[in-house]
């Protein structure tokens, strides 16, 4: 009497290990820029923009020391489809940044960063560090 195999087939495993380095893969290099493409349309590569260059940015890092996570939020959508504020949040080392982009679209279609604004959090102590 032939012998049966038990368990799942090897290709099962391979199909499942590839699945999970094709979504790191998404969310580690296209993720952010999609999913800021899809809540705010053209304004999304210059919101991403600035936040790669906001995460190594020597007079941010300074202060808050390597950026450890970040997060965002759209503020005060409404029927103005040509203005737009968005607010990022950088946790640091030692302090947090919240960096706010006032953003406004010229008439040739171009969207620009208008103003900026920065606030960084007390710095963090070292028991508040020790105890995370």
């Amino acid at each position: 009497m032939p012998e049966q195999r038990r368990g799942m087939p090897n290709w099962v495993f391979i199909v499942a290990g590839a699945l999970v380095l094709a979504v790191y893969l998404f969310s580690k290099f296209l993720g952010q820029r999609t999913i800021l493409k899809a809540v705010m349309g053209e304004p999304g590569d210059l919101v991403n923009r600035a936040m790669q260059s906001a995460k190594i940015s020597p007079r941010i890092t300074s202060r808050t020391g390597e950026i450890t996570a970040r997060n965002f939020k759209v503020k005060q959508l409404g029927a103005q489809k040509d203005t737009s504020v968005f607010q990022f949040f950088l946790q640091g080392e030692r302090a947090d940044a919240t960096i706010k982009l006032w953003m406004i679209k010229r008439p040739s279609g171009q969207w620009d960063i208008i103003k900026t604004d920065t606030l960084f959090s007390a710095t963090k102590s070292a028991a508040a560090q020790a105890s995370e």
